[in-house]
């Protein structure tokens, strides 16, 4: 009898075992689904809230208790892209609830799903945000009794559609224009009209190798901000000395420093300065400054590339005394594909993205960029990086 019983309680416990643990699952399923990334809703036919998961309430600001039994189109307005109200007649969700399904294979009696298109959503504090979602019939007895939709917002990949269509626009401006260059010298050479100048033939080719080159650099630019906006760059910090620093940076632009006799200056103090960063990254903004510097100055100015120590950080400066930035256009020189207005009628050839890679490149190295500037009389750019825990000098 005794035994008996101990195997009946065992038994129970075995049935406990199998059915509470699958409900808590599928609880825990429903509420960690998507985490705080990705919102899931369940509505009834009415379209009346009855569950959300953590994702819905982070994205939207609603928390469960205050969303529930209200109608989701009212707690989660949706909105086009110019921030017209999309009536619920028109939400996919009310379509789903009636039966109605707008592509032709799936059907919400056969228990269809319809994935929509980019839209907005609004929070509970009024911002919006651009979200995909897919909605889905609940079916009980082959009827519909309600729905489930789960969306997630996809601001990063609005800004990657949008960095993409700049440089298409990028392509369509800027490049066509050296290629329908190039093709003009190489077709007047290939006339045989230059067969008897010799001079004129060198400049020509001259002319092919000068915008041979501008077209490399605007490629090596879109690919680096690529590389960069992808967050493939791999950061490596290691001990460099300021010294060596600027000794590799300054061989980057003295061939360019010296076809326009631009004096370069590095007044660093005696005791030896340690940096401890990405040595690639740090020549790249320094280079990008440099070259600047020298492009906006006039033949024969100064070009001064400093370094100074303070408490916390070290910052870094590169200062010009050419052409300056005029103050209203000041904001917009970090912006990809902008050049001031002065600059353009200086070097109209130039890509627009030497500051904007600079700018992300410092963010990289926890870095900060600051600028002076005074149209006429020049401009100093400063890099500041705070300094590692510990010291950083040493003679």
């Amino acid at each position: 009898m005794k035994k008996n019983k101990q195997e009946f309680l065992i038994n129970q416990e075995r049935v406990k075992e199998r059915m509470w643990p699958k409900q808590e699952i599928l609880e825990a399923m429903f509420l960690s689904a998507g985490d705080h990334i990705m919102a899931m809703v369940v509505v009834d036919k009415n379209g009346r809230i009855i569950r959300v998961n953590k994702g819905f309430e982070t994205l939207t600001g609603w928390r469960e208790k205050e969303a529930k039994n209200k109608f989701l189109v009212r707690v989660i307005p949706r909105e086009d892209e110019n921030k017209n109200r999309v009536p619920f007649k028109e939400r996919i969700l009310s379509r789903v609830l009636s039966g109605t399904i707008l592509t032709n294979t799936a059907t919400a009696a056969g228990g269809g799903i319809e994935k929509l298109p980019t839209f907005y959503y609004v929070r509970k504090n009024k911002t919006r945000f651009p979200a995909t979602s897919v909605i889905s019939p609940v079916l009980f007895n082959k009827k519909i009794t309600g729905a489930v939709e789960v969306f997630y917002d996809i601001t990063k990949e609005k800004e990657l559609e949008r960095i993409r269509m700049d440089f298409l626009s990028l392509a369509s401006h800027q490049l066509r224009t050296p290629l329908s260059g190039t093709k003009w010298l190489i077709e007047t050479m290939q006339s045989g009209i230059l067969k008897k100048s010799e001079k004129k033939q060198k400049e020509y080719l001259h002319d092919i190798y000068e915008i041979n080159e501008q077209m490399i650099n605007l490629v090596f630019d879109i690919l680096n901000t690529l590389r960069l906006e992808s967050e493939e760059a791999i950061i490596k910090k290691e001990r460099i000395s300021a010294q060596k620093l600027f000794n590799d940076v300054l061989i980057l632009v003295r061939a360019a420093a010296k076809e326009k006799k631009i004096i370069l200056q590095s007044p660093l103090n005696h005791r030896a300065l340690y940096i401890h960063t990405d040595p690639e990254i740090l020549k790249s903004i320094l280079g990008s400054f440099l070259s600047n510097a020298i492009d906006y100055s006039t033949v024969g100015q100064k070009v001064i590339l400093d370094v100074q120590e303070k408490l916390k950080e070290i910052v870094f400066s590169v200062r010009d005394f050419g052409i300056g930035i005029p103050k209203k256009e000041q904001k917009r020189m970090f912006e990809r594909f902008y050049r001031a207005s002065n600059a353009k009628n200086f070097k109209p050839n130039g890509t627009g993205l030497g500051l904007n890679i600079a700018k992300i490149l410092a963010e990289k190295i926890e870095g900060e960029i600051l600028f002076e500037s005074q149209e006429n009389k020049g401009s100093v750019f400063y890099l500041i990086l705070k300094k590692r825990s510990g010291k950083n000098k040493k003679i």
